[in-house]
Order: C-alpha cells, then structure tokens, then sequence
C-alpha cells in the first residue's frame, strides 16, 4: 500500500513550527533544510572527541525504551488511548526495519543533540518491504521540479554507495518516499536549528589540540635526554670508512646495539645485564645523562584538559554528574539522579519527536484516511521502562505487603515459576506458624500455660517450644502514643523532603511560606508534591522506623512490628494533605488493644 503522506500545500508553509514535510517546497525553504557548517563541525567531533562522542548518546540512552501511542484530546486537554483503528495502524507503520522503534529514535536522539535536526524517511519499496529511519539531511537529496513540487528523493546511506532514486507520492512511479524534518527552533532564527553542541564548538576543538599536544610529547624522542659522553673516553671512536655514518663510531655502535637489545628483549638476561665502560681515570665521572623532560611541566595539558571537559560537561544540555559520573554515589542516588535527567532532559525531547510526528504525519494522515476526530488525535509518550528500574523485588515484596497485587503478580514480579505456587494448604500452614495459632497448626494446643500454675519460668525451659510474650496492662496508651508521634515524625519527614526538592521547583515551595515544615506538604497540596516528583507514601517513608524498633519492647513480634509501623505510614500518607493531624482511626488503635490484650 503507498505511504500516507500529506497533501502538497499552496501556500507557502510556516516555518514556527518544529516540524515540517518535505512534500511540496519550494527550492528556497530546501536550501534551508541543508547540513551547515556548525552541524557538520558537531558530527566530525563525535568521530574524534571520546567525551562528546559519549555525551552524544545521553539522549539515544532513555529514548530507546519509550513507547509512542495514539491518543485522543478530550476538550479538557485529557488524554484517552486509543488501542485500535486505523490511528493504531498509521503509528505502527512507523518503526525500524526489524519493528519496534529503538533505532529509529536513538538516531533521534544523538542527531538532535549534535545538530538539532534530521529527518524521518519513510521508503516503500514494495508490498513486502517498508522502512523507516531517522537520518542526517545531507542523507537525502531533494529534487525540487519546475512546479515547486519534489519530483525525486535521492538517498545514499554512505559515500561509497551509488545514490537511490525513489519518487514522491501520487505521480504513479516507483519506488516511493516521504520525509518529516523536525528541528529544535534556534531562538533567533525560528526556522534554523539549534542543539547543545552549538555553543561547545570551540571547548570540543580544544581538546582535540590538547589531546594532540599530549600525544606528541608522550611519542617525541627529545624526553628521552641526551647521553654525553667525553671523546677521550673513546682511544679508537672511527672506524676506517669515515665518521659521516654515527654507527661507525665503535663505542655509540656498541651502546646502541646493547640499548636496541635489551628493548627487543626485556626478559633476557641481557637486558638486564649492565654495559661497560672503559675508559681514562679523569673522564669517567664526565659520563652523564643530561634529562630533557620533566614530568611536572611537560604534560601541563594534563589540567586544562580537566578544565576543558568541566566546561564541556557544564555547557551541554545535560547533567553535569551525567558526562564526569556518578561514582561518588550510592545505587539509589544514582537512580534518583537518572529519573530526575529523564524528567528535566529526556522528556521533552520525546515529547518534541511525539509532537512532530503528530502534526506532520499522524493527523494528516489519519485526516486524508477519513478519521473523523483527526484533529484529536495526539502521541502519547509512556517512559514506563525508562523510570522503572528493571529489578522490581523490592517493589513487589512492598506491594505483596500492603495487599497492593495478587500472589500470581507477586510471582510474576520476582520471577519465580507458577509451578512454584503454594496450595491452599501450604497458605493455611504459613498463616498458622506467622500468627503462631496452635489450633490452625493442628496441635490442638490452645493454652500457652496453664492459669493455676502462674507464668512460666524465664528462658527455653518455659518457653515450650513457643515465643513468651510478655506484655504489661499499660502498653495499649503507650503504644497509641507512640503511634500518633510516628505519624507527626511521617509529616515532619514529608516537610523536609519538600523542601530537598525545591531547588528543581523553587515556585511549588514558595507558595507554602510560612508554614510548618509538618504541614508544607498539606500547603502544597497532591499536585504541587506530584511536580516535585514525590507521591505521599515516598514521601513519609521511614517516619515510623523508631516506633517499628519501640514495638518489641511491648512484646510485640517483628513480623507484626514491621505490619503495624507500615500501616501507620499508611495512614500517615492518606492523611498527609490534612491541614492538622487527625487522630487516629478506630480500626487501628483496635490492632494496638489486640496486641496488648
């Protein structure tokens, strides 16, 4: 089937917008599609600088595992997914010859980072074969015709390769293409483009001069010295053919011939062996080594090489830690740092790519197909397993915990096999011995002691096989509490972690002036805590963790220590948005007066 392309235009078409087709331009706005020297300066960097070259796939990194769908604007700027129809259909077709869109979009990604703009070529080369790519522009020839349409497509993936001539749509020849540009507008020159490595020309230049200068003292001979030596110390120095030739000199011969030795053969004993020197009393001492270098200024490229990339690291548009590395932390902080570059880089370069997709092919298309709703329709873009870690175990047992999955989710999340399941059986067993019921457990075992003997005596003799809980009339109002501390301490740890994050959304904190660091995220609201990238339960996690450790000395297990600081923590996280803190719940205190009874 032929490519759904957009219709050529007769008007001249505007130029503020991101993206564009090539169908239909004239020979002016095409001269200003072609490669400039900035761009051209920016890929050969990433040939020859190791630092650029691997700063240039910080966005191909995170794009490569977003998925783009086709979705529909409601009037309230709400987006429904569409799963089906032909939206679906248009937005399959485009992805990388062997499906999926990982190549396509990495392309993406280091183009718009190294010259802020490319191409989405589609080819149609028969009814089995249609490829997608995302190339450079001077890739792809466009011959505009008399009528200021394009009559010819030429492509040539490398310079050793003879061009390929494919033909637009609707003239009835084969094979066909189309190309979308999209470009990062330079904010000068809304039609040029505009990309990080713009501004770094010359820091990039600069280390290929270092580099170079390094390179030439580490391989020049002058750091090897000068060896001087006294004639005198030589009775016969020329042979009888002359002296034009140094190796006719007997004693540089020998000294060459032993140095020359022991390089090709530093194992031997040879090598090792020292050479000697014979000679007149009052000249030995004459014999010296005169250095030429000095490795303390020598390599002084050494630290502005350092400067250099400080710089280079600073000026493009990505983190810092991201181009100089994270060593200097732990596995969590590295994690936080990588969602937080999704949030403040990778994001929005996927949503620009979605976007001008969306306006130049999707709705076109979908419009000249006769989709009623084409100018609803938009590209969602799910970053799912960009932020997701792809170890979820922790997640799972937090989930399993809270009643959040099924047992069959829990599996599947950990990775461990259905045939692994346990039967009803194996539940009723694991529930008896966690609640240590000796009725569940089949004993018949009802009482732990018997009323007429008193307590059992202290240690395993009294123990009988059971933990001993010990547990004073008082501990229901101490346990009360200290739980209701704990959920102050959840809302007091939720205020601090607000204001960690307002340096990345300094006006979401600001409206919280004023305010108890208890209640700044009571202030701020759900919405302004979504902004900072927190939800409520992340947010006062770890609140309850000194009334988990109090809870045993009350008699109370780990297991049911651990249950009751999480569903303290709960509350703590439904509550959150409350301007004071409630009290609380009758269901809860209920499980402190079972403890305690």
């Amino acid at each position: 089937m032929p490519l759904p392309v957009t219709r050529p235009r007769s008007r001249p078409r505007s130029l503020t917008a991101s993206a564009s087709s090539l169908n239909g331009i004239n020979e002016t706005e095409y001269q200003r599609r072609l490669g400039l020297p900035w761009q051209r300066r920016a890929l050969s960097y990433i040939d020859l600088v190791p630092e650029v070259n691997y700063a240039s796939r910080f966005y191909s990194r995170m794009l490569t595992k977003i998925r783009l769908y086709p979705g529909l604007l409601d009037d309230n700027e709400n987006v429904t997914r569409v799963t089906d129809g032909l939206p679906v259909e248009l937005l399959s077709r485009i992805q990388d010859p062997g499906g999926g869109r990982g190549q396509l979009l990495a392309s993406y990604g280091r183009l718009m980072f190294a010259t802020g703009e490319g191409l989405v070529f589609g080819r149609y080369l028969n009814t089995e074969r249609e490829r997608w790519q995302f190339i450079w522009n001077d890739e792809l020839q466009v011959i505009v015709g008399a009528n200021n349409m394009v009559s010819e497509y030429q492509w040539r993936p490398s310079p050793r390769e003879q061009w390929v001539t494919f033909y637009p749509e609707g003239d009835g020849r084969e094979p066909t293409a189309t190309a979308y540009r999209i470009w990062t507008p330079h904010p000068a020159m809304s039609a040029e483009a505009d990309s990080p490595m713009r501004a770094c020309l010359d820091i990039a230049e600069e280390l290929i001069v270092l580099t170079s200068s390094v390179l030439s003292t580490a391989v020049s001979r002058r750091t090897n010295g000068i060896i001087v030596l006294p004639s005198e110390l030589n009775p016969n120095p020329v042979e009888p053919d002359g002296d034009e030739d140094p190796l006719n000199n007997i004693f540089l011969r020998d000294l060459t011939e032993h140095i020359t030795a022991a390089i090709e053969n530093p194992g031997s004993a040879e090598a090792a062996a020292p050479f000697l020197i014979e000679g007149a009393y009052d000249y030995l001492d004459r014999f010296k080594w005169m250095p030429l270098h000095d490795s303390q200024t020598d390599y002084m490229e050494r630290e502005l090489r350092k400067e250099a990339i400080d710089r280079l690291a600073f000026g493009l548009d990505m983190p810092p830690e991201t181009l100089k590395g994270v060593g200097g932390t732990n596995h969590w902080a590295s994690l936080q740092v990588f969602n937080d570059m999704w949030a403040s880089h990778g994001y929005s370069v996927a949503q620009q790519f979605a976007n001008g997709l969306n306006q130049e092919y999707l709705r076109p298309a979908a419009r000249d197909a006769g989709f009623a709703e084409w100018n609803r329709l938009t590209i969602i873009v799910d970053a799912a397993e960009v932020t997701t870690p792809p170890d979820r175990s922790q997640d799972a047992d937090q989930a399993f915990d809270r009643g959040a999955i099924t047992r069959e989710g829990y599996r599947k999340l950990k990775n461990i096999p259905e045939d692994f399941a346990a039967t009803e059986q194996d539940i009723e067993e694991w529930r008896a011995i966690k609640l240590r019921d000796p009725v569940l457990l089949g004993t018949g075992d009802t009482s732990e002691t018997d009323p007429q003997q008193g307590p059992p005596p202290p240690g395993p003799e009294g123990d009988s096989g059971r933990r001993t809980r010990v547990v004073r009339a008082s501990a229901a109002p101490e346990m009360l509490g200290a739980a209701a501390l704990a959920v102050a301490r959840c809302r007091e740890l939720a205020g601090i972690r607000v204001k960690q994050k307002e340096k990345h959304c300094p006006e979401v904190v600001q409206q919280a002036n004023g305010a108890a660091t208890s209640q700044l995220a009571a202030r701020i609201g759900e919405e302004g805590l979504c902004r900072l990238q927190l939800d409520a339960l992340t947010a006062v996690r770890g609140g309850a963790d000194t009334f988990r450790s109090l809870l045993p000395q009350w008699g109370v297990s780990s297991d049911r220590a651990d249950m009751l600081a999480d569903m303290v923590e709960v509350f703590a996280s439904r509550t959150l948005f409350e301007e004071s803190q409630p009290a609380l719940p009758d269901h809860l205190a209920a499980h402190f007066h079972q403890e305690a009874s």
